[in-house]
C-alpha cells in the first residue's frame, strides 16, 4: 500500500467516513504485532439502518 494510494482516498471523503481494518491472517493480531498494508479502497459498512461508505484498509500477516 503506498500513502498516495490513502491519500486520494482522503481527499474524496467527508473526514468523518470511518476505517475498517480487515486482517486476512491467520492467527489472530496480539498486542505489538505489525502488518503489512495491502490495500486501500473505498467501501460501504452496514450501520443499523442502512449502508454506509468507509474506506477498507486490507492488512497483510502479522509479524
Amino acid at each position: 500500500m503506498k500513502l498516495g494510494e490513502w491519500n486520494g482516498l482522503v481527499h474524496r471523503l467527508p473526514p468523518e467516513t470511518p476505517v475498517v481494518f480487515l486482517c486476512d491472517g491467520t492467527k489472530a493480531l496480539e498486542p505489538g504485532d505489525y502488518c503489512d498494508g495491502l490495500a486501500v479502497k473505498p467501501s460501504e459498512m452496514w450501520e443499523g439502518d442502512g449502508w454506509r461508505p468507509c474506506v477498507l484498509v486490507e492488512l497483510g500477516e502479522p509479524f
